[in-house]
């Protein structure tokens, strides 16, 4: 399942909370949750570690079924999925303790105040290939060069250049004087298929193409083991 943008996700979640007579909060911050007490009944979707993906909160004082409509915005959340039951919570604090890593987070509100909370991982970013980190030295650090560091703790701050390579070709020095303002240059990739991830040039991984708040990114799928580089 593929994590939504805060801009796709609170499109997603608009049908569920107009049906319950809420609407997004636009001008909710993360840290504004500290503030939030509940009590809240949860739902959450998990990852493949077991940690949450997504977590629905929404004040069990609601009218109606706080738990109909806690389903109602994980499956708006998930394009259908409908996520597993999670222990209530006494304050919106405590919902974000339960993610393994950064997350963000959706508000809805009747107008006065806030009746619901959809928090979802967010992906870590790769730097962009347009502002690359600056690289230090050049070509990949040798065993040696590390043994006499002393280790890679005396290592850890050197930047590195990071690349995402979405494919190849060759072509003649005359078919290169014809490139004008739309030529279409083919390349030996079929779509579809997975991106390189370089480091300093040198093939990590492969992964594929993702939007974090509609900025490109790249999910690792697979790491390539060394020297398997044809």
């Amino acid at each position: 399942m593929s994590v939504l943008s805060d801009t796709e996700l609170k499109a997603a979640l608009g049908s569920a909370a107009a049906a319950a007579g809420l609407q997004v909060d636009q001008s909710f911050d993360d840290s504004a949750l500290s503030s939030l007490a509940g009590p809240f009944v949860t739902r959450e979707v998990a990852g493949a570690d077991a940690a949450p993906t997504i977590c629905v909160a929404v004040r069990d004082s609601m009218s109606g079924s706080s738990d109909e409509l806690c389903s109602a915005l994980t499956q708006a959340a998930t394009d259908g999925v409908t996520g597993a039951e999670g222990l209530p919570v006494a304050t919106a604090a405590e919902l974000g303790a339960r993610f393994a890593g950064p997350y963000q987070t959706v508000a809805l509100t009747d107008g006065a105040d806030i009746q619901a909370l959809v928090l979802t991982a967010v992906e870590r970013r790769v730097p962009s290939p347009a502002q690359p980190t600056p690289v230090v030295g050049t070509g990949a650090l040798s065993e040696s060069v590390v043994r006499a560091a002393g280790g890679f703790d005396k290592l850890i701050n050197v930047a590195l250049e990071v690349s995402v390579e979405l494919g190849r070709t060759r072509v003649t020095l005359s078919e290169v004087l014809e490139f004008d303002v739309g030529s279409v240059v083919e390349l030996d990739r079929a779509a579809g298929s997975p991106v390189d991830v370089r480091v300093n040039g040198t093939l990590l991984a492969q992964g594929e193409v993702v939007l974090i708040d509609d900025e490109y990114a790249v999910r690792i799928t697979s790491i390539v083991e060394p020297g398997s580089e044809g």
